[in-house]
This record gives C-alpha cells, structure tokens and sequence, in this order.
C-alpha cells in the first residue's frame, strides 16, 4: 500500500474532471476563482475521505476484537488440555491482534483529529 499525503490524493486534475466548467472558463490554479473553488472542493473531499477512512478502520477494529474473542476461548480450551505449544501460539497471535487494534484505534484518532482541522 502506498502512503500518500491528503494534497497527493486530491489534485487540481482531479478537481477539473469533477468541475469541467472551469477546464471550459481555462480557471487557471492560481487564480483568485481557482484558489477558491478548489479548496472547497478539496475540503469537501477531504472530509469524505476522512469519515470513509474511519468507518472502514472501525470495521476492522471489530472484526478483529471478535477473532480474538474466539482465539481466547480457544487458548483458554489449548490450556485446560495441558498442551503448552499450542497455548504459546494462541497468545502470540493474540498479541498480534492487540497491537492491531491499538494501530488501528490510533488511526481512528488521527482522522478524527484531522476532520476538525478541516472544518
């Protein structure tokens, strides 16, 4: 996955396609009209992006917190059994998926914090 800046993701190209009219007036970037018009289209983008970033990042938060569930039950069955290897597994995957959801939980907040920025 290649990790872009939020400028890199939403460009005066981009802008042109979504507005052609101003690609039919020539709106040129710099201009007063351009400058205005492309950042509120890019804010608008911008906030979209940012809630859609959040909802998929919460999916995968709760996905994970549910296959952890079942991997704790089934760590808790490997060590009522006796078999130490396979308990040793279970709780390295387990936590592997601690320190995904803490990633995750971190990326949830940088959204946030970045959609009031952009308000």
């Amino acid at each position: 996955m290649v990790k872009m800046s939020l400028n890199q993701k939403y460009t005066w190209q981009d802008f042109l396609k979504e507005h052609p009219e101003h690609r039919e007036k020539k709106t040129k970037r710099t201009s007063a009209e351009g400058k205005k018009a492309f950042e509120a289209a890019y804010k608008t983008f911008v906030k979209k992006y940012l809630s859609e970033r959040e909802e998929k990042t919460a999916k995968i938060v709760s996905k994970t917190v549910e296959k952890k569930k079942a991997l704790i039950a089934k760590s808790a069955e490997y060590r009522k059994s006796g078999n130490t290897a396979k308990t040793a597994i279970a709780l390295r995957k387990i936590g592997a998926m601690d320190a995904a959801i803490a990633r995750n939980a971190k990326l949830i907040e940088r959204s946030k914090t970045l959609q009031k920025n952009f308000k």
